[in-house]
């Protein structure tokens, strides 16, 4: 999927890895071209829906490197629905910089969504 600004610049992309035998989606890729924004942010999220509501998988896995300014959005997401940080792996990535890199992994499941979600819409 591709995220687009009001004038139709892409602004970003977001990919999954799909193991359509335990119906789950994981490795979520999610490139904002520019700043974080409310328009990616948006996008995102959308993607996440889809998957559930759409495409109907039973769980989705991500990650996102610990500073990144997307990772208080993701935070608020597994709040919001009850997902789970599965955990923090220390220095598990090397970027650009030549530093190691914190990576937070999340996972959030249907039937959390599904249940919060409905809560949501009852108030």
């Amino acid at each position: 999927m591709v995220s687009v600004d009001k004038n139709d610049n892409v602004i970003g992309f977001l990919s999954a890895k799909i193991d359509r035998a335990s119906n789950r989606v994981s490795h979520i890729g999610a490139v904002n071209f520019g700043e974080l924004n409310i328009t990616f942010s948006k996008d995102f999220y959308k993607f996440l829906i889809d998957l559930f509501e759409i495409h109907n998988f039973y769980k989705i896995e991500w990650c996102v490197i610990v500073g990144n300014p997307a990772e208080s959005m993701y935070d608020k997401i597994i709040e919001r629905y009850h997902g789970n940080v599965i955990g923090i792996s220390h220095e598990s990535i090397k970027l650009d910089d030549g530093k190691y890199y914190d990576v937070k992994e999340y996972e959030l499941f249907k039937r959390d969504y599904e249940k919060y979600k409905k809560s949501e819409d009852n108030k």
